[in-house]
């Protein structure tokens, strides 16, 4: 795996990081906010579902954002790191919302999950990354398919 050299003197704890990642999440109203560090599989995943309307209808969309941790012999260093850069991450993700740069939706696309008729929930990366490389390797530009008929 890549090491990653933003960050990787920081002397942010993970749990201040991720207090602030909290504190910046609440000011979008964003209450449900879930952490997970898989050691086993090098990644922390942030999840959170962010209120909004659609057509008057009060609606959450999820989001899931899946981040490799950079090696390290130094675990809780390494904890340290990706927490600051996913506290930044979001920081200019919401700056490009207020700015009205561009809509939730269009800016969090990658993460927002997705469920199919079997309830299996993966996020829109997950789904049409596999299919896009497909397309570019054979030069077929065929329709992508985000959600299956769940067979």
């Amino acid at each position: 795996m890549k090491k990653f050299n933003s960050y990787r003197q920081t002397k942010v704890n993970w749990g201040k990081s991720q207090a602030n990642i909290c504190k910046l999440l609440g000011r979008f109203n964003i209450t449900d906010t879930r952490f997970t560090f898989l050691q086993s599989q090098n990644k922390l995943i942030c999840e959170f579902n962010y209120p909004t309307e659609i057509k008057e209808k009060p609606v959450n969309i999820g989001i899931r954002i899946i981040i490799p941790v950079p090696e390290s012999k130094d675990t809780e260093q390494a904890k340290n790191q990706i927490h600051r850069a996913l506290y930044y991450y979001l920081k200019s993700k919401f700056e490009a919302l207020e700015f009205n740069l561009v809509e939730f939706t269009q800016e969090f696309m990658p993460h927002i999950v997705l469920f199919d008729k079997k309830g299996v929930s993966r996020t829109a990366y997950e789904l049409f990354e596999p299919q896009y490389k497909k397309n570019l390797l054979t030069g077929n530009q065929s329709e992508i398919k985000l959600i299956g008929d769940g067979k």
